[in-house]
């Protein structure tokens, strides 16, 4: 029940200016998937990044392993390499205004 939450993500998300990247356990009992797919539909679209839904993971254990160690890294880079490309748009547009 969203009235009931005690963490109201849904609403605060919504307000957000940054980029954005949704990670969430698809085994998840603490937080159910769809509380994860909901945040992310509800991130502005210009600040909406890839999300990860982590097959065979659930709260607490999404780095848990070598493979999914590394899985995590590479997407936490292509994230990051996707603030990049968003600040290389922003000094473009800003050049071209000068």
């Amino acid at each position: 029940l969203a009235c009931l939450d005690i963490f109201p993500n849904i609403n605060r998300i919504k307000k957000v200016q940054s980029p954005v990247m949704v990670i969430h356990g698809m085994l998840d009992e603490e937080v159910h998937l769809s509380h994860g797919q909901r945040l992310h539909e509800a991130v502005p679209e210009d600040c909406r990044r890839p999300p990860w839904w982590v097959k065979d993971r659930g709260h607490n254990d999404i780095t848990e392993g070598r493979s999914k160690l590394l899985e995590y890294i590479q997407r936490l880079k292509g994230f990051f390499d996707s603030l990049e490309d968003d600040a290389g748009a922003i000094d473009g547009a800003m050049a071209m205004e000068r």
